[in-house]
């Protein structure tokens, strides 16, 4: 069937708007019903086993789409808690994790900051006032009084057994007394012996006298000492404790900061003296201790946080604690622990790339391990994996409660799915992202408020209803349908700024970016990727790739083939020829497959096309012949069945020497029976041959034949689009072989008559007629006569 440009053209919708400066812009995703209700299912599970996994291609908006529901959803969420970290006075290594209500984390931080230094300006105030010196000077006098009593009590004992008690720079000793003189050591040489011996016998009564004093001494300096520390730590208490008293009110429902106040008093009791030391450096490391690291802030969140991470890595996701270089060693405090994702998101929405998480070294890993756990437990790396030798933090692992979208395509998820069993523990729920969507006049609405979209986000020029549509039919193209548009719309959103940058250059006085431009863009941004399919048809032009476009040949036809990158394809044709021959072995002799230079499928094509020959013409084992296909100036690998027809065709005229018309191609797939197939990359085709034929002169007899099921497909530039119009290029649908011959000839297929013959003088005659020419002559090869030599 030959076709008419109104057979494939777009059917566009009416769009009530002459540009879009007056449309609304959307932010929702048009055709993704079946996404955004997987979606909601898995968003309103609150369970760690249903964690999201979006599916499907790049440049559909898979992550935007996450973030904008997400981001809609959770503004009716409530916003979670705030975590700060703070010293641990019972193990300082093991940082102790605090919950705040939301944006209580901030404000915290700096009330305690200023309670602590008014405290501190409190107690240097006090240790200088009246009170405290009285208090102080009091106890010091008591004190000072017990130790003369013991002394002066001493002093009586030692003196009554004729010594005396003298205190020196080394401490107290005793002098012997004799006739009202203290005696030197060269005196005391000279004394009596009954003297000496006098002096003698009281010295380990002396000892027994100064121990006791001494004991009594020690006693009264450790009390003194536990009076005096006691008497500065209730100062220093009851300076600060007036204070503190608002802010252990403000918070007095929460106990875990109630302790960790009460700890703080306590501590600055202790240790007043160093803190209102001179130096500095010592002040500031008190200051320090009693700081606050806010590790989770949602000061500035309403509902609950979204978070969306394009890289992450081990201690982006779960956080990490840093160190600092100090006298050549390396240390660490609670200050220095940093958050990750985890936290951010915590109470939230985490959104990942789902490649990027496994190329990440531990990351995977790492995530698991968190959601299993409902914790973030912070451990660095080198940690995890034996390698630190420093000493370092254990902070509290912090309560998780996050529902993490993985954002990949289909293989991703399968391999996930089939070789991990954590995954299926904590991602039952698969969003899968459709590629298309309807082309009707509600979703065409929506696709003109996405285009405005853009507008907005990036301060463009506004589009006329025209450019809208060529984006339209351009969404189309990419789609390969003419009644459904492309998902792709980061592919889509590249072509609007281009065509707003093309509207300011080259059209400054338009107000508005035109269909022209769009067309415009479109062809630049084509243009940038190929090159590679320029230099194939340069090869055509000079006549280096040969394909023949004019007159008709036996055992010849242009086939249609697709080349494949991964930013653009482009369709050129191959010559394919085909040759017949009695032959004792029937088959058709595939050179490529021989020479292993043909896939799997490609193969089996050529087994159907064995089939179709003994289904189509009642071929038995006494009708033999042997048919050979090649595609010609094509050396690297052949896959797919999209030629099985042409290869039909090729055979067919080979075997009835009927020539086929070089001027048409070929593209579709065929079944036993016949029966045409559809085949992918029509567009290609389609324009590849085209533009070969273009290059040659279009004689306007050109044309290609598809199948029947792909003239949907149809979504061509608007060059081809014209000629097709003005009947200078043809486009054939068939849905069988029959079809295709009678296109590709002059002659009728033909058709069987009730004895079971075609018709005489059709194709399909010929082909009966050439088959049994050649079973005649391989009859006649089997019975040609043998010459013997007979000897006497």
């Amino acid at each position: 069937m030959l076709l008419k440009y109104d057979d494939f053209k777009i059917k566009m919708p009416q769009l009530n708007f002459e540009n879009t400066e007056n449309i609304q812009s959307i932010t929702e995703y048009i055709g993704q019903k079946r996404a955004y209700d997987s979606m909601i299912l898995g968003i309103e599970i609150e369970e760690k086993t249903h964690n999201i996994f979006i599916t499907g291609p790049v440049n559909t908006g898979r992550r935007t789409f996450a973030r904008n529901v997400l981001t809609k959803y959770s503004l009716n969420k409530k916003t979670p808690n705030d975590y700060i970290y703070v010293y641990n006075f019972k193990d300082p290594m093991k940082p102790k994790a605090i919950s705040l209500k939301s944006g209580e984390a901030i404000i915290f931080k700096k009330k305690l900051k200023e309670t602590i230094e008014i405290s501190f300006e409190a107690l240097k105030k006090g240790i200088e006032g009246e009170d405290f010196s009285e208090k102080r000077t009091q106890l010091e006098d008591e004190y000072l009084k017990a130790r003369k009593s013991v002394w002066d009590d001493l002093k009586k004992e030692v003196e009554k057994l004729g010594f005396k008690l003298q205190f020196t720079t080394n401490g107290a000793m005793t002098i012997p007394v004799y006739d009202g003189k203290e005696v030197t050591d060269e005196e005391y040489d000279k004394l009596p012996e009954d003297v000496r011996n006098s002096f003698e016998e009281k010295t380990p009564i002396l000892r027994q006298l100064m121990e006791k004093a001494m004991i009594k001494i020690t006693e009264y300096d450790k009390k003194y000492r536990e009076q005096l520390r006691n008497l500065e730590k209730y100062w220093a208490l009851f300076t600060i404790s007036g204070i503190f008293e608002d802010l252990i009110n403000e918070y007095s429902t929460n106990s875990d900061v109630i302790e960790f106040l009460n700890e703080i008093k306590n501590d600055i009791a202790e240790n007043f003296q160093d803190i209102l030391s001179s130096d500095e450096s010592i002040t500031n490391y008190y200051k320090k201790k009693y700081s606050v690291n806010v590790i989770i802030d949602n000061s500035s969140i309403k509902g609950a946080p979204v978070i969306e991470a394009n890289d992450p890595a081990y201690s982006s996701l779960i956080g990490k604690i840093e160190y600092f270089s100090h006298m050549g060693m390396l240390k660490t405090d609670f200050t220095m622990i940093k958050p990750g994702l985890l936290h951010k998101a915590n109470g939230g929405y985490l959104i990942l790339d789902a490649e990027k998480v496994m190329r990440s070294p531990y990351v995977w890993e790492a995530l698991k391990n968190a959601l299993m756990n409902n914790e973030i437990k912070i451990e660095n790396l080198e940690g995890k994996m034996g390698l630190s030798v420093v000493h370092t933090l254990e902070p509290d692992p912090i309560p998780l409660n996050v529902k993490v979208i993985l954002v990949g395509e289909e293989w991703m998820y399968e391999v996930l799915y089939q070789y991990d069993p954590d995954f299926k523990k904590l991602f039952n729920v698969k969003v899968a992202f459709d590629t298309e969507i309807e082309l009707n006049k509600e979703n065409a609405e929506y696709f003109a408020g996405f285009v405005k979209n853009i507008v907005k986000q990036h301060e463009l020029k506004d589009f006329t209803k025209g450019a809208v549509e060529e984006l339209l039919k351009y969404s189309c193209r990419i789609n390969e349908r003419n009644d459904r548009f492309s998902a792709k719309f980061g592919v889509l959103k590249n072509i609007i700024l281009e065509a707003n940058y093309i509207s300011d250059r080259y059209s400054d006085t338009i107000p508005y970016v035109d269909r022209n431009a769009v067309i415009k863009a479109i062809q630049k941004h084509e243009n940038m990727f190929s090159l590679y399919r320029d230099k194939i048809f340069d090869s055509i032009k000079d006549g280096q790739l040969i394909i023949d476009t004019e007159g008709e040949k036996i055992g010849q036809i242009n086939g249609l083939t697709v080349v494949d990158f991964d930013t653009y394809s482009f369709g050129v044709p191959v010559k394919i020829t085909g040759n017949v021959s009695s032959a004792k072995q029937v088959g058709v002799i595939d050179i490529h497959r021989d020479a292993d230079l043909s896939g799997k499928i490609h193969r089996k094509s050529t087994f159907i096309i064995e089939n179709y020959f003994y289904s189509k013409y009642n071929l038995d084992e006494h009708m033999v012949f042997s048919g050979s296909i090649s595609f010609e100036q094509t050396y690297s690998m052949l896959e797919g069945d999209s030629a099985s027809l042409a290869e039909i065709l090729v055979l067919l005229s080979a075997i009835s020497k009927i020539p086929l018309k070089q001027y048409i191609a070929v593209t579709g797939s065929i079944d036993q029976h016949g029966n045409i197939q559809p085949v992918g990359g029509i567009i290609e085709k389609v324009e590849g041959f085209y533009y070969t034929c273009k290059l040659k002169g279009l004689k306007g007899n050109e044309g290609v034949i598809i199948p029947h099921q792909n003239i949907k497909n149809l979504v061509l530039n608007n060059e081809i689009e014209e000629d097709i119009k003005k009947g200078k290029f043809r486009i054939y649908a068939v849905k069988n072989v029959d079809e295709a011959i009678e296109i590709m000839t002059e002659y009728t297929a033909g058709k069987l008559n009730e004895n079971g013959e075609f018709e005489e003088n059709s194709f399909n005659w010929h082909i009966i007629k050439r088959i049994k020419e050649l079973r005649k002559i391989e009859d006649e090869k089997s019975h040609k006569k043998r010459f013997w030599l007979w000897g006497k």
